[in-house]
């Protein structure tokens, strides 16, 4: 796909308004595009695929890796790293990626490198010398860096608090049997089966603080996209591109979103993970936020859900009007765990049986429940027990407000921010949803294990379920499909898609294609200088007067 060309506009907005116009002249222009996903996702891939887009739609793109940044501290702390096989290479980056983020107490250790990267990289397209402590700010060229890959959630929240609306974290899904079948076909075939499934648990969820954490950071991005289709395909004994590799219109999407080069508008799946994001927040759950939104057939909304505690009546506490004149719930009617208990009755239970377990198996008495020993039984099955919450599920709310307003859930598609567990599951299935669509792993869930006769995770086995019948006509048993979301994330969801700049030409009604600077809230208007530089530099010509 060929993104369209940045156009360069005079709007009504530079004439007519100078201090505004003024302030826009200091706009970095630039984007921090980072990259993640697990491995065999092809996380590389996509950075190169973006920088060409990005080259071809009027900016200088740089990839910078993270592999670089861990290498160098390995050098620096005397770590080696063997150039084969290919597996024990990776492992040892793993092993010197943990001792960077350990060794400098700061789990955002590998992307402060990457900063460093994009600060060296700057002087050198802008001729300009480095000097420790002082600034290289941008000189207003259009510019990208693309960082390739994050590993960690603190690493994300770093670049965004340093480079704010101009990062943009893209994460990259691939079917997990396709990744799987790359390392062991393609990138690790002098490895066992054994050794590749567990570098693969390392990389998606290490037990120490300072590991990598993909799943973790994966559900942090802006955008996702499908790598699943191979790029290269072999016919006979060539290697050629696949057709069916549609990165590059994935990628040129965003771009168009980032630029504005295009008017583009959300596709119902988008829409649908919205209104879950903003159900989501109304939780007061001690563990975690999660919401749903229930869609029918055509598109509309049915129901949204959160995780909360339900409340005699129907619905949820916090989910019908408040009864006070402040407009607050009434303290002594809230009987959220947040109000009154104070604790998480799920985590106490689960460390109820613990200390049962401990005081009956005569093996195990006497043995003292230090705060290590807890936490290392916690981390077995018995810290994957869920029943033991005060809270309505958010899938579950979300099936139950639709019961009571007498709508249909056949034909539904459902929109949460989390993976089901087992329990919403089974009754995602017994209530005739069709398909879910979700953004964060849930590790604890055995839906799969448990339904994988109903539930499918792979669209190309998908038998999509006719209301009413238990086959289908061309006689196949059908189920549902669970998959991850592609597409615009709702943090990007306002900045992608709000009106926020004319259109059409109010005179004739015909519609504008050099877009005009956003009137209000811009995609990307980071500025090159702080607030406070922008404050004295505006401040120095008097109000009323042009700048």
């Amino acid at each position: 796909m060929s993104v369209a060309p940045l156009r360069k506009t005079t709007s009504k907005t530079s004439i007519n308004a100078p201090y505004q116009s003024a302030v826009r002249d200091l706009a970095a222009n630039e984007f921090v595009f980072a990259v993640v996903g697990p491995v065999g996702s092809g996380t590389s891939e996509i950075a190169e695929a973006l920088e060409g887009l990005l080259n071809e739609s009027g900016y200088d793109a740089t990839i910078l890796k993270a592999r670089d940044v861990i290498e160098a501290a390995a050098k620096s702390m005397g770590i080696a790293i063997p150039g084969a096989p290919k597996l024990a290479q990776s492992v040892a980056l793993q092993d010197a990626g943990d001792k960077v983020r350990e060794g400098s107490k700061d789990n955002a250790a590998v992307a402060v490198g990457l900063v460093d990267l994009i600060r060296k990289k700057r002087a050198e397209k802008q001729s300009a010398t480095i000097t420790p402590g002082e600034a290289i700010e941008p000189d207003g060229a259009r510019r990208a860096y693309i960082l390739d890959s994050l590993r960690h959630p603190h690493e994300v929240a770093l670049l965004r608090l340093v480079y704010q609306e101009a990062f943009c974290l893209i994460g990259v899904f691939c079917h997990e049997a396709e990744r799987v079948k790359r390392l062991r076909e393609e990138k690790y075939r002098d490895a066992s089966a054994e050794q590749i499934e567990k570098f693969v648990e390392r990389d998606e969820n290490a037990p120490e603080a300072h590991g990598q954490k993909v799943a973790d950071t994966f559900h942090l991005a802006d955008y996702f996209i499908d790598n699943t289709v191979t790029r290269l395909k072999k016919m006979g004994g060539a290697t050629e591109e696949n057709k069916e590799w549609d990165v590059p219109d994935q990628l040129g999407r965003l771009v168009d979103i980032l630029t504005h080069s295009r008017i583009v508008r959300p596709r119902p799946g988008e829409t649908g993970m919205f209104h879950a994001h903003g159900a989501r927040m109304r939780s007061s759950c001690l563990s975690r936020q999660v919401g749903a939104a229930l869609i029918d057939s055509s598109g509309s909304l049915i129901a949204t859900g959160t995780n909360e505690v339900p409340r005699a009546g129907g619905g949820v506490y916090g989910g019908v009007p408040a009864e006070t004149a402040s407009g607050e719930v009434d303290a002594e009617s809230d009987f959220r765990c947040f109000v009154h208990n104070g604790y998480c009755s799920n985590t106490r239970e689960q460390n109820a049986i613990i200390k049962e377990l401990f005081s009956s198996v005569e093996e195990l008495k006497g043995i003292s429940m230090s705060g290590d020993l807890l936490k290392r039984v916690r981390r077995t099955r018995i810290g994957q027990l869920i029943e033991f919450s005060r809270a309505v599920h958010a899938e579950m709310d979300a099936l139950l407000s639709a019961a009571r307003s007498g709508a249909k859930t056949g034909d539904t598609r459902l929109f949460v921010t989390t993976f089901p567990c087992h329990n919403c599951a089974r009754h995602i299935v017994s209530a005739g949803v069709i398909e879910v669509q979700y953004i964060e792993p849930y590790l604890k869930s055995q839906a799969i294990p448990l339904h994988g006769d109903a539930i499918v995770t792979d669209p190309k086995v998908w038998v999509r379920p006719e209301p009413g019948k238990a086959v289908t006509a061309a006689g196949k048993t059908p189920n549902v499909l669970f998959r991850p979301f592609i597409g615009v994330a709702p943090r990007l969801y306002r900045r992608a898609f709000l009106k926020d700049r004319d259109l059409k030409d109010s005179l004739t009604g015909t519609m504008i294609t050099n877009f005009a600077p956003a009137e209000g809230h811009a995609v990307n208007e980071t500025l090159r200088l702080s607030y406070a530089q922008v404050e004295a530099k505006i401040s120095q010509v008097p109000v009323g007067t042009s700048p």
